[in-house]
């Protein structure tokens, strides 16, 4: 921080949904908030910025991001600031760059080994501390992911949890906690949490609720069993005694599915009604994004991608795997199933289309693609009701959440979804649209989430609040990526200001 910030001549809508008001908004060398007036015509602030009437927003916080590494490749976070966000709660979906031992770091290093971080740390203060030393321009909010937690003690194989190998998870788990992590998330669709019991669920929760945070999810199920996937949650959220409970990237999958959303919302009004704080995070685009082999049938979903490599290296293999898709996976699978990334020769340009637009039979295709480089060979499934999507955004309780990385603008680390750098701009876009007010919809992108995760010090704009602050125009915010070119920044952000520095503009 060089000096002071004066932000003139702006709307003000403070993202705890209070009625917008005309301000003059000034940060001091500390970068906090210093105060909040109609004129400040005699301050000898260092910077001076015209806001032209535009919003003042509170920096914004993406709610479910994955930049646990890419931050640290790239601590431009280009993706994020160019859409507003200042804060990023990251760690989701069960993956988390901590706790780290012998057992799991091997895996975390090849799993990562796109960005060329080495991983130095062991704990989550440890993360936290390299994060710190980076100086990431979008802040790093971390969950413990109970994936790597598990992976810490027992590695990735399958299999149920004992007492013993139980309590060592707790107990990293509470170091973790006690050291900066804001809460647990699990990624029950993933290996190895979809080996983990409800025992096992059932006293991690209840080491976070002994610490009074958050548990989130990516359920076991968000299509044909979303309905008992969710009440797996609820009910063993409320045995535990745990208060707060986020479902994360809220979605019903698959239009077989697309009716359950009432029922959904009836199961999360009757756990309030017990005491349980439900809330959620949406992106809002109905593909969704994630590795290719998540998809594959029978044995092959067990594996994680480091041992499937590994086994694809046999031609039997692939033969067998190519096979069992075949059986599993019909014709319309395929024209729903679009390439992200890849980074096999033959199929990069294929990159942003449909699977099925590939010359060949798709499942061998697939295949090809995974016996190469299935930790960087994602895709998008478009199985979403955008119905249903708008009816989320527009709950109270659902907040913004992009579901992608800290990314740089050169796209060097490989092609991604449109999410990474528009989610949040394209949120408020909709929001908008849908007729939500500026106020209400500034709040679900920085004041509800904070709330949400207990960040005292930002998502508010206020004195004594961190310098954290976008100036946007409401008339044309918005996503301009495409799965074409998804590294094209959001439309209508102006400026964007963090601990008082302006970072972009």
């Amino acid at each position: 921080m060089t000096g002071a910030v004066l932000v003139k001549n702006v709307w003000l809508a403070a993202g705890d949904a209070a009625p917008l008001r005309k301000v003059n908004c000034l940060v001091g060398k500390d970068g906090i908030i210093a105060a909040l007036e109609k004129d400040f015509s005699a301050c000898a602030a260092e910077v001076q910025l015209d806001g032209r009437g535009l919003i003042l927003a509170p920096g914004f916080i993406d709610a479910h991001g994955h930049s646990d590494i890419s931050a640290l490749a790239a601590p431009e976070c280009f993706s994020k600031v160019s859409q507003g966000v200042t804060t990023e709660i990251c760690g989701n979906c069960g993956l988390s760059a901590f706790p780290v031992t012998d057992e799991n770091l091997s895996h975390l290093q090849e799993l990562y080994g796109n960005y060329g971080v080495d991983i130095r740390w062991r704990s989550c203060r440890e993360y936290l501390d390299f994060c710190r030393e980076l100086c990431c321009k979008s802040s790093l909010i971390p969950l413990c992911g109970h994936n790597t937690l598990r992976a810490a003690v027992r590695n990735y194989g399958e299999g149920r949890a004992d007492d013993a190998e139980i309590k060592e998870m707790c107990r990293l788990l509470k170091q973790d906690l006690d050291s900066g992590a804001a809460g647990l998330s699990f990624g029950l669709l993933y290996t190895p949490g979809i080996f983990a019991e409800p025992d096992e669920i059932f006293a991690l929760m209840q080491t976070v609720a002994r610490h009074n945070k958050i548990c989130a999810a990516h359920l076991r199920s968000e299509g044909d069993r979303l309905l008992e996937s969710a009440s797996e949650m609820i009910e063993l959220s409320l045995e535990s005694g745990l208060k707060h409970f986020h479902f994360s990237h809220l979605k019903t999958a698959g239009k077989d599915n697309f009716a359950k959303l009432d029922k959904l919302f009836e199961l999360f009004e009757d756990a309030r009604q017990k005491g349980l704080k439900i809330t959620c995070d949406r992106y809002p685009y109905i593909e969704s994004m994630t590795q290719l082999s998540v998809a594959l049938p029978g044995k092959w979903k067990t594996l994680d991608d480091v041992a499937l490599k590994k086994l694809l290296a046999f031609a039997e293999e692939k033969i067998q795997l190519a096979a069992d898709l075949k059986n599993a996976k019909d014709d319309e699978y395929w024209q729903r199933c679009r390439i992200v990334n890849c980074t096999h020769p033959r199929f990069i340009s294929y990159r942003g289309r449909k699977i099925c637009e590939i010359p060949g039979d798709p499942a061998e295709n697939a295949v090809e693609m995974l016996s190469f480089d299935p930790v960087n060979c994602q895709v998008a499934f478009e199985t979403m009701s955008e119905k249903n999507m708008k009816k989320i955004i527009a709950q109270p309780f659902c907040v913004a959440g992009s579901d992608g990385n800290a990314l740089p603008a050169d796209g060097r680390f490989g092609h991604t979804h449109p999410r990474a750098f528009g989610a949040v701009a394209r949120f408020l876009r909709l929001a908008l649209d849908m007729g939500i007010s500026i106020e209400e919809s500034v709040s679900k992108v920085s004041g509800r989430s904070a709330e949400i995760f207990e960040l005292g010090d930002r998502g508010i704009i206020a004195p004594g609040k961190r310098g954290d602050l976008v100036l946007f125009d409401p008339d044309s915010i918005d996503s301009k990526a495409d799965f074409s070119v998804p590294e094209t920044p959001a439309a209508g952000i102006a400026c964007v200001i963090k601990n008082g520095e302006i970072i972009y503009n």
